[in-house]
């Protein structure tokens, strides 16, 4: 009889996380479009902070959805310095992304997809650092960027190779 409670209450487990996993990938997805979304603004560097806004708003609810708080101006600097973490990568290809789009037109177009390409790699990298920081049992008050930089640029190489 024990057996099969304990039994019960594993596969009970193990649905609340397939759903939390399943809603988090979900989050990623969205965010990866809306983000890419924000990388195709004609507007030099409002681009950069549509994305930044979109990556905030994922983070926020990867962490709801596995009960954890997190406040927006502790996210503002951890995005930040995800992003850092991602130079050379992001600083050439956000900034050489936002300064052609002062090119009229043509700049437009090619700083543009510079940018979505940007934007949708480095968004789905950070969603799914947070989905494994979270799963592995960690919570915002424990993150740590420095343990993450070599996972986070794996992360966002894969994403950009695809």
């Amino acid at each position: 009889m024990a057996t099969a409670t304990i039994a019960k209450d594993d596969e009970k487990t193990t649905t609340e996380a397939d759903m939390r996993h399943q809603k988090a990938a979900e989050i990623i997805s969205s965010s990866v479009k809306w983000s890419a979304a924000g990388g195709i603004v004609p507007v030099p560097y409002l681009d950069l902070l549509a994305i930044g806004a979109v990556q905030i708003q994922m983070v926020r609810k990867i962490a709801a959805a596995y009960g954890q708080d997190a406040d927006e101006q502790n996210l503002k600097a951890v995005i930040t310095s995800l992003l850092g973490t991602l130079a050379p990568a992001a600083v050439s290809t956000s900034l050489l992304g936002a300064s052609v789009k002062l090119i009229p037109f043509s700049g437009t177009l090619i700083g543009s997809a510079g940018m979505a390409t940007f934007a949708a790699a480095s968004t789905y990298a950070i969603g799914k650092i947070f989905v494994r920081h979270f799963e592995g049992g960690g919570s915002m008050l424990d993150f740590s960027v420095d343990a993450i930089k070599k996972d986070l640029q794996e992360e966002f190489s894969s994403a950009r190779a695809k």
